[in-house]
Formats: C-alpha cells, structure tokens, sequence
C-alpha cells in the first residue's frame, strides 16, 4: 500500500469467507482523492457531454436492468485516476493473487431509486479484446469486436479471448445512505439466494468490494426503494489458459452473432 500514495493509511480492510472469499475496505481513498473521483462522476451525471459525445452519456444498456451506465474507455480513465492505472490494477491483482494483465474493462454505474434487483450471476464468462491494442493498460474497443461474443465489427478486427478474472466495485456519491434504503451488493453461496447463505454490501462512500471472478462468484444489485446508488466498476482480465487451469471449463461463453 506504501505504493499507492492516493491511498488511505487509516482506511480499513477485511477479506471475507463467506459466501465465497471477498474483500472489502472503508475509507479507501484519502480525502482529496475521493473527492476527484466524486467531482468527475456527478460532473458526467448530472452534466452534458462535450459535443454531444452519446458515449459519454448515462443510459441504459439493457432492457430488463435499470441500470444507467457510461462504459470506460481510454480517453475518459484519466479523469477516474487512480482506479484505471496500472499501478492499481497490479495492487488489486496481488491482493486476489490473480494474473494482472492489461486487459481491463470498467463502467460508471448509477442505479436510480426504486430500480429493481438485478439477476444473481458470476462474472465469470469470456471477454473479447482486439489484438492490435497494446499498452499498460487497454480497454475493449467495442467498434472493432463485440465484448461478450468476439463478433467482429470491422473486416480488419482480430478478436482475442480473455476471461474476467475479478471484480471491484468502488462506491461513491451515496451521501446519506441508511440501511434499508436498498442499492447493496448481494453475495450469494448459489445461482438463487438461499435464505442464510447470503451476504450483503452496504454502497457506502468511499468503500469498495473485490473479488475473484469463478463459477461460485454469485451477486447481484438488490433494489433501493429508499435512494439512486452510485458506484463505478472495474473488470480485470486472465487468459483462457490461466482461467481454466484454476476453475476448470465453467466459464461461460456467449455465441458470436
């Protein structure tokens, strides 16, 4: 952590067993470096986009999910720094003691109030990057190949698989949130939420949850009658090889279209 200076020495870390090994922190950033990443969040929130830039804009990526999101790219991580440079994405990685390659994808996330719960799924499935992207750290370009499937997209694309090797969800602009408001993370021992095998993450500023993408990584959004959540997601990556000498053929493949 003496690497990081952004930061907090007094925030506080615990790895969890249950319902599968995770670890969360409070007061992770130190104040001025929260306050960045708060200030560049709610100025895309509440903002217009400069020249009408759609991809910079909070919307809806599926239908059934009332999630409003802004996928990361290269150009827009500097203003989130430190969550999308290198130096992090190598200190999330030997926390988990997972692979840190520079594969990454992320999203800004807000969930407005009463949006309800999502599905209960894993994050562990297959990610498609085009090889011609090099760098210390390399978002998907989704105009060249499709993420989930490797559908190519332009005649020059070379899509290559990877699979998501861990999640971190770093919550942020929750100010006033009590419990019962709704908007945690649930964490589930099973694809159904099985009454005492379950856990749940408050969204509260400032702190964040990481784990180690497998087959046993279930979670979801639970619905927030009482307030929006806000938070902002970071996907690292493994290669197929990595991933299935450490969980076996579990991971889930989509079909290209």
């Amino acid at each position: 952590m003496h690497r990081l200076p952004e930061l907090n020495p007094r925030g506080e870390w615990f790895t969890y067993q249950h319902p599968f090994r995770h670890i969360r922190a409070e007061g992770v950033f130190r104040e001025e470096s929260y306050r960045r990443l708060e200030n560049s969040f709610m100025a895309l929130r509440d903002g217009t986009p400069a020249n009408g830039n759609r991809q910079l804009q909070f919307r809806k990526s599926q239908p059934a999910y009332d999630a409003l999101l802004v996928a990361m790219q290269s150009q827009l991580s500097s203003r989130f720094a430190p969550l999308f440079d290198r130096r992090w994405i190598d200190f999330l990685a030997s926390l988990l003691g997972v692979p840190a390659l520079p594969q990454v994808d992320g999203a800004l996330h807000h969930i407005p109030r009463h949006s309800r719960s999502g599905w209960i799924h894993n994050d562990f499935c297959s990610a498609w990057f085009d090889a011609q992207l090099t760098g210390d750290v390399v978002f998907p370009d989704r105009n060249k190949c499709e993420y989930f499937s490797g559908t190519p997209r332009t005649p020059d694309a070379q899509p290559r698989e990877y699979v998501r090797a861990a999640t971190t969800i770093f919550y942020l602009h929750n100010d006033g949130w009590r419990r019962g408001a709704g908007g945690e993370t649930g964490l589930y021992s099973a694809m159904h939420d099985v009454p005492g095998k379950s856990s749940t993450v408050p969204p509260l500023n400032n702190s964040l949850l990481l784990f180690e993408c497998s087959p046993h990584s279930y979670h979801r959004l639970i619905e927030n009658p009482g307030s929006p959540r806000n938070s902002i997601i970071l996907w690292l990556h493994c290669s197929v090889e990595d991933a299935q000498s450490r969980w076996g053929r579990a991971v889930t493949r989509r079909m290209p279209k």
